[in-house]
């Protein structure tokens, strides 16, 4: 979804509040990065995106058709009640769809997470780190070493130091029912959805330090 110079919808500005930019909101809906109720919210908006269209689509119809442009007969008076009809029927949808945001805005914001660390407590570092795990990633123990390694879905490694601050903070967690040895999924909670969410908004996150690609020179710590 594009951003718009104006409101698209009479809720965006609560909606904004409640859980940011509507742009990154329904990027990461496409992206599946949603929990539930803010991926319930970032469709039925949608929805409301589309009934407010239509009802600019019938206003401005018969706004042409009474303009005077064209001569009072029959066919145009059948023409001005079938815009009528349409547009009361666009208006009618469109009220229902603003009450079904309400309540989604509602649920998602009764489901909110405390308040996340702000950009200015995560380096540029963990930022990164914190970037390349919003897709997911692994966490393994080496049946070898017993070095434990955090790759990226991408395939990129996060330091272990990055990682533990980020889950000290409660921005990361992982699935614990399975052996570390077989690799244990790695996923942004809540609240670090909601701190990534906040540095991107911010022109102070810049151009965060890339996590670490796999193979690269020097490597502190190799996952092997």
């Amino acid at each position: 979804m594009t951003a718009r110079k104006s409101p698209a919808t009479a809720l965006d500005a609560a909606i904004e509040h409640i859980v940011g930019y509507l742009t990154v909101l329904h990027h990461d809906h496409l992206s599946g990065l949603l929990p539930p109720e803010r991926a319930a919210l970032a469709a039925v908006h949608g929805d409301l995106v589309t009934a407010e269209d239509a009802v600019a689509y019938h206003r401005n119809a018969l706004k042409r058709l009474s303009s005077g442009s064209y001569p009072v007969d029959t066919p145009l008076l059948d023409r001005l009640h079938r815009t009528v009809h349409d547009l009361a029927q666009a208006t009618a949808a469109r009220d229902r769809l603003q009450q079904d945001v309400a309540a989604a805005l509602e649920e998602a914001k009764a489901a909110s997470p405390a308040p996340a660390p702000t950009y200015e407590e995560l380096t540029p570092s963990d930022l990164a780190a914190l970037l390349s795990l919003a897709s997911g990633g692994t966490m393994r123990e080496h049946l070898l070493t017993h070095r434990v390694c955090v790759r990226t879905a991408q395939g990129r490694v996060v330091e272990v130091p990055s990682f533990q601050r980020l889950e000290a903070q409660g921005l990361v967690t992982w699935d614990a029912s399975r052996a570390l040895t077989v690799g244990q999924s790695v996923t942004l909670t809540d609240t670090g959805r909601t701190a990534l969410l906040a540095a991107r908004r911010s022109p102070a996150m810049g151009n965060p330090v890339p996590a670490r690609p796999a193979g690269a020179w020097p490597t502190p710590a190799r996952c092997h």
